[in-house]
């Protein structure tokens, strides 16, 4: 058996993991085609990956002209005590500040 399926998180791990940490790496696309990479807090709302950010952030504007991102959790401060999750997928936008 590899390696990577040794070390792969169940969903229940992910799900646990997931509700266990608060800082998230957003990347999108900048105007340019290159990376914009931030750290954000989050929350897991109906266990989607939820957070908030200004209007006019350059991720917001990013993310308004080009929808896609990719999100890493990680967590371990030694090598050998590294995990993490990675999520690809579509921003959606909820301007209800409720």
């Amino acid at each position: 058996m590899n390696r990577r399926k040794l070390i792969r998180m169940t969903d229940d791990e992910i799900r646990a993991f997931l509700e266990e940490e608060r800082i998230l790496q957003v990347a999108t696309l900048d105007h340019d085609g290159f990376p914009h990479l931030v750290a954000m807090w989050y929350v897991l709302v109906n266990n989607e990956i939820t957070f908030w950010t200004y209007a006019k952030s350059q991720k917001a504007v990013n993310l308004r002209r080009d929808p896609r991102l990719t999100c890493m959790v990680e967590a371990g401060e030694h090598y050998c005590e590294l995990r993490g999750v990675q999520i690809k997928g579509h921003a959606r936008f909820n301007e209800d500040r409720e």
